[in-house]
């Protein structure tokens, strides 16, 4: 009985001093428009919960300005930071390419490149210049919201005036491409600018008809035209090293599989807007986008004019490719598959 007591102390006692298993801990900074409470912050909270299980603790932080977001990031504030594909172009043209004007139009393309970015294939374009990207989740399809409803075909934009966020080259090229005006505008105001009229379009995810409050711009003749040029996703970028392989590792998987419930809460807003507020056009109409958008497109890469060769600057030829493949993979149709001049 003796030696099962000290045995039992000694088990108890090894159970009292054994050290718990350390927790690093990390600064998360999260761009989100509307702060905390929005719907970017709230979907990274479940990988903030996920990625304990790796012995990293990520204490997250609030920003309604991407440009303090970034200059934090810039300034070791941060260990990881959460921006939009346009913040993130200061970092990585690779995944800062997905942007692209009308490349990836709907969620099933989308669906699909989140599943190439979390494989290991495409490793290598996801470090440069001393950072790299620790996963990618959606935002959101931008759509254009308009002032007027008889906006509802390419021609119609000729001479209107459409919001322009700073460095978003490509967008500035295709709106002086199609004969529109550009209003220089940054993520903090553009829905400003489009509410107080000083704007005729301007693009976004459905989510800012409510929480921008973007239906004020539309007044009684406007809408939102139901075609996205684009899909808006949030980046999780880190600097090399600060991380190991296999934090790097899980931190991609758990980032694509918030694609659910991202896409869940995404519909959410789109089925939220009254059905009048949607402009619907005609297939024609439709083709018409898609077309003149791909040409914007290669029009940009086969330029030689400044405007131009900068705007192709921000696209990354690996990346065009793969969305050409992805569009091609979802609609086989289409008529770029066929088409010699091919991205």
């Amino acid at each position: 009985m003796r030696f099962l007591a000290a045995l039992l102390a000694g088990a108890l006692g090894l159970l009292v001093w054994t050290p718990a298993v350390a927790v690093e801990q990390k600064q998360f900074c999260v761009f989100d428009v509307a702060g905390a409470g929005g719907f970017v912050y709230k979907t990274l909270q479940e990988y903030q919960r996920k990625m304990i299980e790796t012995g990293v603790k990520l204490t997250m932080k609030p920003y309604t300005d991407e440009d303090r977001a970034v200059a934090d990031f810039r300034a070791g504030y941060c260990d990881i930071v959460a921006l939009t594909d346009m913040g993130v172009r200061h970092f990585n043209d690779f995944t800062g390419s997905i942007s692209a004007i009308g490349a990836v139009p709907y969620y099933e393309d989308l669906r699909v490149l989140m599943h190439i970015l979390s494989s290991p294939r495409v490793d290598e374009h996801l470090a440069q210049n001393g950072f790299q990207i620790l996963g990618v989740a959606p935002m959101g399809a931008a759509y254009l919201f308009v002032n007027d409803r008889r906006i509802d075909h390419v021609n119609a934009l000729e001479g209107k005036r459409i919001t322009v966020f700073e460095g978003h080259h490509d967008a500035r090229h295709m709106v002086e491409y199609v004969g529109a005006i550009p209003v220089n505008a940054k993520i903090s105001n553009f829905a400003r600018l489009f509410n107080s009229g000083e704007a005729d379009i301007s693009y976004a995810p459905a989510a800012a008809y409510e929480v921008l409050e973007m239906f004020r711009g539309m007044g009684d003749q406007g809408g939102i035209v139901k075609y996205p040029v684009g899909q808006v996703t949030v980046q999780l970028v880190a600097r090399e090293g600060e991380f190991d392989e296999r934090f790097v590792r899980r931190s991609r998987k758990n980032v694509a599989r918030l694609y659910p419930e991202s896409i869940r809460v995404i519909r959410q807003y789109e089925e939220s807007i009254p059905d009048e507020r949607w402009v619907d056009i005609s297939p024609a109409s439709i083709r018409g986008y898609q077309e003149m958008l791909r040409s914007v497109r290669i029009d940009m890469q086969n330029s030689t004019e400044g405007g131009g060769m900068l705007a192709a600057g921000v696209y990354d030829d690996s990346m065009m490719t793969i969305l050409r493949k992805v569009r091609c993979y979802t609609n086989p149709g289409a008529g770029e598959c066929s088409a010699e001049d091919r991205e």
